[in-house]
């Protein structure tokens, strides 16, 4: 995985570097003037991008740089999102966004999820992207094509354990929040979600909340 990092905060640039492993080098330019040429030089596989030096609205340079990008995952961190504007980045193809005072070790899940072929969207947003999806996926179905059996199957096949965390996770919960409800780890809760995704044919949350909740599975996954 390359990353090239656009930021002028030498914080922020520290805890990219302390998220990935050393085989893994993180460039750094200091402006998006600097960005582009950089990306048409040597596209990286995953492109974050500081929110402080895109200009409103940001979507609209966020769109350029994923153009430019050629396949490369585009990522912006900002201080805070509203919804509007993280759904407004979304469709302008950016894979992720997260908080800029986001810790290594969450950004290093931000990354494998992005680089993996996922979408990265902030907790508080799932709720209203699963509302979308599912109309959109309703709006798509023909009427005359029935629905295909077998998701009440494999939910039936999944332990008591697991369904008491599926029900956590479809009201909002994350893996901590899940760990202290049920009083168990967070490794354990992790241990139990690995189970849930293979038995029901699911790669991350956002997809389990679609398939249990009816609507088309997407290819995206909530902040834990």
């Amino acid at each position: 995985m390359s990353i090239l990092l656009a930021t002028r905060d030498n914080e922020l640039a520290s805890r990219a570097r302390r998220a990935v492993s050393a085989e893994h080098a993180v460039e750094v330019v200091e402006s998006i003037a600097a960005l582009m040429p950089r990306i048409h030089a040597s596209p990286s596989t995953v492109i974050l991008v500081d929110g402080e030096l895109l200009a409103p609205p940001i979507e609209r340079q966020a769109a350029e740089i994923v153009a430019a990008a050629h396949g490369g995952r585009v990522i912006v961190m900002t201080a805070a999102f509203n919804e509007d504007e993280e759904i407004a980045l979304l469709k302008a193809g950016v894979k992720g966004c997260c908080r800029r005072g986001i810790d290594p070790e969450s950004l290093e899940q931000v990354l494998n999820v992005t680089h993996g072929g996922g979408v990265w969207v902030t907790r508080s947003l799932l709720p209203r992207l699963v509302m979308e999806l599912r109309r959109y996926a309703d709006a798509q179905r023909p009427s005359s094509v029935p629905e295909k059996g077998g998701a009440q199957d494999k939910l039936a096949a999944l332990t008591p354990r697991e369904r008491e965390i599926v029900r956590l996770i479809i009201g909002g919960a994350s893996n901590k929040q899940v760990a202290s409800a049920l009083d168990i780890s967070e490794r354990t809760v992790k241990g139990h979600l690995s189970n849930v995704f293979q038995k029901l044919g699911v790669t991350d949350r956002l997809k389990l909340v679609l398939y249990v909740t009816g609507g088309r599975p997407a290819a995206a996954a909530a902040r834990k």
